[in-house]
């Protein structure tokens, strides 16, 4: 039977395998199962994991970790070989999961319903069957301080906020009785909460018990004196009023003045900054909303507001503060504004801004009034219209960050998320003209950056042109050159809209906006702005954060070296490079050689496989890890070799793939290696291109594409040779003969290995001289030679130690170990080949530790230990298939078809490995497969296609060199 898993995160975390609940002891599991689950079905960032697992400074070594925590969670929920569950992206990981799998999802959907429920009856069904799926705090016993302060507030917040809509509803429909009990429960364990008091005081109302109203409004009233230091609300004493009156009818309490906007009619989104809002709203205080220009804080700020005026009933002021103009109102003025609509008379109003704030907050000091301030320039604007007391409360927008206003608390507003967005678009266009154009609905809101402003017109363009296809406004968007011209309607502008936050800065601050906005790196560090600016390290971080306080940069979040990185939103960045003056080619020159100078430094204390660059007068690296470096600047690594290239910047491109091609080969990136080294290829000048050719012909040599890499190693070598480069010849030599051992011509590989060996020795490369010797002994060990074998590995290992060179004692050990595999010393064989995956995996080189678990698989399943063998087995596994390695699936099968249980499956595992070495072109791994088979089919009872494939199998291995493997053979089919 399938299994069918499920979780729950509306109370503690829990596991359910196919109806029973399993446990996750492991608390960091924990914690990343509910991170991926806070954002089912979409990708979680690594960044952000790591985040929630360690804090916002984690070590070097957390996205490894992470790799390994992910395994696990697989290997928990039975995921590792399908991958259903758990996926992979490029920036981090997804859990995929239907509504009915998560009860968070099953809440979020009932929600939903119960806001478009046709009647007051279905609403509170659909809100009461939503709150019966929590079982206590969301997220309990589960230990991550960044999701206790955004995920749990935000969830535990939406419960409250059922319940008070659900108890609205139950209200209304007269079931008074039936909800007291629980009402009662609510405000002994939410006692600031004052409207689940009204709820019940009003349920004991409703059903004659006026006493027992009566002292709830005054259990209400003491709670609040002593907690908070306040009195109860105006809706809680209006119906105080009532209740002592003894009508049965609600007491009629004085408006004051609405001078909120229209509510927004087609709002939509947003909801765990509503739900945080409209609950902050009603609790008072001051909260501002802040983000960059057209992301959408006046529309949020009002939909809020409209959402709480039942809680206001003294009124609802609302003020145009014009903090994008070049003119912002002043206090004095925005003062004379708010007391007027407050009933106070022009000749009242007192002349001097001190003065004027003291009436206003007198005024304000018993009333439960919402103040809107819309479009702040600063806190002191700002400071003097906020209420003085908590009876109140306030609602600023501002691009600003307004830090420094005291106890506010702030909503930081970003674009939509795409979701969102694209609801956004079908609820301004049609459902029907979206779906019609499902593509192209998705292409506008992508161009639009899921900026709001931008959506809003997009919108408005097609509904005035109800003649034209999604895909042509679309097509006009795609051209960045007149983006903002198609993103202008009436006083609807999105250029106009960035250029308030543009024009206000100094000089410098754009000059360095608008070079920032020429770079197409997807992200930055701060020390990026000092050779694009000029300026020293300080003062380019004091203009990147200038510039974040503008909110035309963003803060992006901590990279895995702990620094802080920036970024640009889509329209911004097109918006600075319609701004800019300057020829990108010359302005970006200076950060591309930084990012190459830093790569370059970098790149030497990589391990380097098949070549290692010659030694260079270089400054030490020093930001930390070169590969932590080099993973946390990756795909600004990237995008620079492909700006560089396209700006005709040829030789800074290639020298900058050179100098990657080491970290893509330590963690197995084998997309963007052939992807950057295509473009060094293209642009490279003639005295870089062999190296590239070298690197080419390693990367089909991990691809296992060998006659491909046969001719690149040749191209190299000779044009090495033509150069005059001893160093570079040797290794393209060395290469060539590699590829003959794998093309099972062993003569052919030891002549090249020989002629390799005396160029490393004649170019004083000692590090090459140990990777001949390596290969010479691999070569001797296929052919029976131990005894040459051991020489040979043994002079190799003796040198690197005299190195003290890491790579060198890996590759010596890894050999010694395959050699003692051979000779039958098993218990040498795993110690040699552990000590070798460890070094490994110290190196982060995922490919090599991964063909090593085979090799230790092979000792241990030898020596009786299937068991351990097969974990070795299932992590390389978890590589092989993450990165379509053929070869690696073929060593794991067969070696599984051994270990099979049952006859049928181990002659399924055989065939399958078989069948790919078949198609691989590989003399050694066909006949290791032959041989494989061939015990196969003998367990199976068909001893006579057994012989036959044992014998082919002996022919092919025979003619490749590989006689230990013959004579073994021999020994084992006798």
């Amino acid at each position: 039977m399938q299994r069918r898993w499920g979780f729950r995160v509306l109370g503690s975390l829990q596991v359910i395998d196919s109806g029973r609940v399993v446990e996750l002891r492991s608390a960091k599991q924990r914690v990343l199962l509910a991170a991926l689950l806070m954002k089912a079905n979409a990708p979680v960032s690594s960044y952000e994991l790591m985040e929630h697992l360690w804090g916002e400074e984690p070590s070097g070594a957390a996205r490894a970790t992470l790799q390994t925590y992910v395994m696990r969670l697989r290997q928990a929920l039975d995921d590792l070989a399908d991958r259903k569950l758990v996926r992979t992206w490029p920036t981090g990981y997804s859990i995929h999961l239907e509504d009915d799998q998560l009860d968070l999802l099953t809440f979020q959907r009932l929600r939903a319903e119960a806001r478009r429920a046709p009647d007051l009856e279905t609403e509170a069904r659909l809100l009461g069957e939503a709150a019966a799926l929590w079982r206590g705090p969301a997220l309990d016993q589960v230990s991550s301080l960044r999701m206790e302060q955004t995920d749990v507030q935000r969830l535990n917040e939406q419960r409250w906020e059922v319940l008070e809509r659900r108890n609205d509803a139950e209200l209304q429909l007269g079931r008074h009785d039936q909800i007291v009990d629980e009402l009662r429960s609510l405000v002994a364990e939410h006692p600031l909460r004052e409207r689940f008091w009204f709820q019940l005081m009003l349920a004991l109302h409703r059903t004659g018990q006026q006493a027992q109203a009566l002292d709830v409004y005054r259990r209400a009233s003491d709670v609040l004196a002593d907690e908070l230091g306040i009195d109860p609300n105006a809706e809680l004493r209006a119906l105080h009023m009532e209740v002592l009156a003894g009508s049965s009818a609600p007491v009629a309490v004085q408006s004051g003045p609405s001078w909120l906007p229209p509510a927004v009619g087609d709002f939509s989104g947003r909801a765990a900054e509503v739900a945080r809002l409209t609950a902050g709203l009603r609790a008072g205080g001051t909260w501002t909303i802040t983000g960059p220009g057209g992301v959408g804080k006046t529309s949020l700020a009002v939909h809020c507001a409209h959402a709480v005026r039942d809680g206001f009933p003294d009124g609802q002021l609302y003020l145009n503060l014009r903090g994008g103009e070049q003119k912002p109102v002043e206090p004095a003025a925005a003062l004379d504004r708010l007391l007027r609509g407050l009933g106070v008379s022009g000749g009242a109003i007192p002349s001097t801004v001190e003065d004027r704030v003291a009436l206003y907050r007198d005024l304000l000091s018993d009333r439960r009034i919402l103040v809107v301030l819309d479009n702040a320039v600063s806190e002191a604007q700002v400071r003097p219209l906020l209420p003085g007391t908590t009876s109140g409360a306030a609602l600023v927008t501002s691009r600003a960050a307004l830090a420094g206003l005291e106890a506010a608390h702030v909503v930081l507003l970003d674009v939509l998320p795409s979701a969102d967005a694209l609801a956004l678009l079908r609820a301004a266009v049609g459902e029907a003209r979206c779906a019609a154009e499902p593509g192209a609905a998705q292409e506008i809101v992508t161009y639009c950056g899921n900026l709001p402003l931008a959506l809003r017109v997009a919108a408005a363009r097609l509904v005035a042109r109800p003649h034209w296809q999604l895909a042509k406004l679309a097509g006009r968007l795609s051209d960045e050159r007149r983006r903002f011209d198609e993103l202008s309607l009436g006083d609807l502008d999105v250029r106009a809209s960035l250029a308030l936050s543009y024009d206000g800065l100094e000089e410098s601050h754009r000059t360095a906006f608008r070079l920032l906005s020429l770079v197409d790196t997807p992200d930055f560090p701060a020390w990026v702005a000092s050779p694009l600016t000029g300026l020293d390290l300080d003062d380019a971080e004091d203009h990147v954060e200038a510039l974040v306080d503008a909110r035309l940069v963003e803060y992006a979040g901590r990279d895995g070296l702990g620094q802080v990185r920036y970024r640009l939103h889509d329209l911004l960045r097109a918006f600075g490079r319609e701004a800019a003056t300057e020829e990108p080619a010359v302005a970006l020159r200076a950060l591309f050689e930084q990012w190459l100078d830093l790569a370059t430094r970098a790149d030497v204390e990589l391990p380097h496989q098949g070549i290692r660059p010659e030694p260079l007068a270089l400054e030490r690296f020093d930001l930390g890890d070169a590969a932590d470096w080099f993973d946390a600047e990756w795909l600004n690594v990237h995008a620079v070799i492909t700006q560089a290239a396209a700006l005709g910047l040829g030789p800074l491109a290639a020298e900058l793939a050179i100098r990657s091609a080491a970290f893509c080969d330590l963690r197995a990136r084998f997309d963007d290696w052939e992807q950057i080294n295509a473009l060094g290829l293209s642009c490279a000048p003639a005295a870089r291109r062999p190296m590239l050719l070298q690197q080419r012909a390693i990367l089909r040599v991990r691809l296992h594409d060998y006659s491909a890499a046969f001719a690149d190693f040749q191209a190299a070598q000779e044009s090495f040779a033509a150069a005059g480069d001893t160093w570079g010849e040797a290794y393209a030599r060395y290469g060539m003969g590699w590829m003959h051992e794998w093309s099972g011509r062993s003569a052919e590989a030891r002549e090249a290995h020989r002629e390799a060996m005396t160029r490393f020795v004649a170019s004083g490369n000692p590090h090459g001289e140990i990777e001949v010797l390596c290969s010479l002994g691999a070569i001797e060990r296929r052919a029976g030679g131990l005894t040459a074998a051991q020489d040979y590995l043994e002079r190799a290992r003796r040198l690197a130690a005299r190195m003290g060179d890491e790579q060198s004692e890996l590759s010596a050990a890894l050999e010694l170990g395959r050699l003692h595999q051979f000779t039958g010393q098993l218990d040498d064989s795993a110690a040699f080949l552990r000590s070798s995956l460890a070094a490994a995996q110290k190196l982060g080189d995922p490919d090599l530790a991964a063909n090593i678990r085979l090799f230790l698989a092979d000792t241990l399943v030898r020596s009786g230990q299937d068991s351990l063998a097969e974990e070795q087995l299932r992590q390389a596994w978890e590589f092989f298939d993450e990165h379509d390695d053929r070869q690696g699936r073929i060593w794991v099968w067969r070696l599984r078809s051994g270990m099979a249980t049952s006859a049928e499956a181990a002659l399924e595992l055989a065939s399958m490995a078989m069948e790919q070495a078949r198609k691989m072109g590989s003399p050694p791994e066909f006949g290791r497969s032959l041989r494989v088979l061939g015990n196969a089919l003998e367990r199976s009872g068909r001893p006579e296609e057994a012989r036959e494939h044992w014998r082919l199998a002996e022919e092919t291995l025979t003619a490749a060199g590989f006689q230990a493997e013959v004579d073994e053979l021999r020994l084992t089919t006798s």
